[in-house]
């Protein structure tokens, strides 16, 4: 039983959940329970933020896409000419046939270009996605750790859970040492 009244709880999905009561804030888990008394938190932050990496990502990708896309063309004309001309003036000889089978080989490998251009386009307008979506992170300092607790995209109930945690913090009597 948890002692101090219910002020505001916050649902973090799959059966996880931060409730704040008048002395203490609880984390209800699927498999756990947590309870810290207010007087153990020193500090509350809950931040929006958005993952440069996942930018510098995607726009590497799109430059390779690009440059994939750019020389499939190329490649694919020059191996067909490559192939056709030798086919022209082939034998019977083994280096003709190998020439032959090397150009095709390149031709295929050309043929290649666009699926995995279009495929690395797709990977890097989802790294956009998420870049853009970003993470609100509820940040919880105590005296020798912190906790944090990161939602998806940008997320005003956690920062207005956040603003109850920091008033109940605020509403604490003095604590000796402080």
């Amino acid at each position: 039983m948890i002692r101090g009244e219910l002020l505001t709880e916050f649902d973090f999905g799959a059966g996880a959940r931060l409730a704040l009561h008048t002395n203490r804030l609880v984390l209800h888990g699927a498999d756990a329970m947590e309870a810290v008394p207010l007087a153990h938190l020193a500090s509350v932050r809950v931040a929006f933020e958005r993952d440069p990496r996942k930018l510098n990502w995607a726009v590497g990708l799109l430059v390779f896409a690009l440059l994939l896309a750019a020389a499939s063309a190329p490649l694919q004309s020059m191996a067909t000419a490559l192939a056709s001309g030798i086919r022209e003036h082939a034998g019977r000889e083994s280096l003709d046939a190998v020439l032959v089978t090397s150009a095709s080989a390149l031709l295929a490998f050309a043929r290649m270009f666009s699926p995995l251009a279009w495929a690395m386009t797709a990977i890097a307008a989802a790294l956009l996605v998420f870049f853009w979506l970003g993470v609100t992170t509820l940040t919880l300092s105590f005296a020798a750790t912190e906790r944090m607790f990161p939602m998806r995209g940008r997320n005003p109930l956690l920062v207005q859970f956040a603003e109850a945690v920091a008033e109940q913090l605020a509403a604490l009597p003095d604590r000796p040492g402080s």
